[in-house]
């Protein structure tokens, strides 16, 4: 049963958010993406991308652990000739943009609900690319009887944050008209305990990310109650942020645009995931069970060009922000996009 380590809880205030961000260094679940430990990159090939010579310089990227979110562990294959791309796997969005902040990284992938919160305390890092679209799930038990979010009515609901998939909870409650507060019951739990919460009874429902919807589905425990994404905040999970101090290199983050399209093409062509490269990735890669890959690769995709659509998505998920207190105000397009270098 649950115990005192997943307090139901209300919905956070900003000092809540800000608390759970400064203590994201070395954190262990996810800020925003969830994922597992010990992810192995795929290896390097020859470089592709087109563009200025680098002269034996070195850039460095992060991603996320063992995530869907991994189009950066493609960019080494893909590099213009002189340059060298050296990725990390990180566990926490959070610190991604630190390091950014700090000149340790030049490049890395995570949420806007991170990056959002962190620009209006003072860190420079802006979106020059996309990265990942989808990734989230509304999971209730496989023999639950309802059939949409209203159903959830009185119900427990795991859920963690900050994070998109919390947004797109709430989004999903207020269009069911379950208000977060006194319809339902919110209970913090870490992404990766969400499956065997679920499967107790702990829960009867949870926002999840992946792989773990996928697990609940791939063992018969539950199964997706809804399309989340249906809302204004669409389905934008995470961006390609660049360090302040490579801002005024228009060289590095064309090349970091052009290895970005590359590899989000070459994992979801056209905007249809490659089946054989996502098993290549997840099973062979990051160890899922086939069922587990089965189940997860309709929810998962990569993107390479942050457009007009995608900016729509992240300034809607600003404003829910602001709605709920994360934010103080929806910051302005050139102070936190910088899409000029873009392929």
């Amino acid at each position: 049963m649950l115990g005192d380590n997943w307090p139901a809880r209300p919905r956070p205030s900003r000092r809540d958010v800000l608390a759970l961000l400064g203590a994201g260094a070395g954190a262990a679940a996810l800020a925003g993406c969830g994922g597992d430990e010990g992810a192995a990159a795929p290896t390097a090939a020859a470089g592709t991308v087109a563009g200025s010579a680098f002269d034996g310089e070195t850039i460095r990227v992060a991603t996320f652990t063992n995530n869907h979110a991994a189009a950066p562990l493609f960019w080494p294959r893909f590099a213009p000739e002189g340059l060298t791309v050296e990725v990390q796997t990180l566990s926490s969005g959070t610190d991604m943009n630190v390091a950014l902040e700090n000149g340790d990284l030049d490049f890395a992938l995570f949420g806007l609900v991170n990056g959002f919160i962190q620009h209006e305390e003072g860190i420079g890092s802006k979106i020059v690319a996309m990265g990942a679209e989808k990734g989230a799930s509304l999971v209730v038990p496989a023999d639950f009887d309802g059939e949409d979010v209203a159903a959830l009515a009185g119900r427990r609901i795991g859920w963690q944050g900050p994070a998109f998939q919390y947004l797109l909870l709430l989004e999903l409650l207020e269009a069911a008209g379950l208000d977060p507060d006194s319809d339902v019951e919110l209970v913090s739990v870490d992404w990766n305990d969400m499956p065997a919460a679920l499967a107790a009874g702990d829960v009867d429902a949870y926002m999840g990310t992946e792989p773990n919807p996928s697990r609940s589905v791939a063992d018969g425990t539950g199964r997706r109650l809804v399309d989340p994404y249906d809302t204004p905040a669409g389905s934008l999970n995470s961006a390609i942020w660049a360090s302040r101090s490579v801002l005024d290199r228009p060289d590095l983050l064309k090349a970091a645009s052009a290895m970005q399209v590359a590899a989000a093409d070459h994992l979801s062509p056209g905007g249809r995931n490659d089946q054989e490269v996502w098993r290549e990735l997840t099973v062979d890669g990051f160890g899922y069970e086939e069922a587990v890959y089965e189940a997860l690769l309709d929810n998962v995709g990569a993107v390479g060009r942050f457009d007009e659509e995608w900016q729509e998505q992240a300034f809607a998920q600003a404003e829910r922000m602001v709605d709920l207190g994360l934010l103080q105000q929806v910051p302005e397009p050139d102070d936190v996009l910088q899409l000029d270098n873009q392929v």
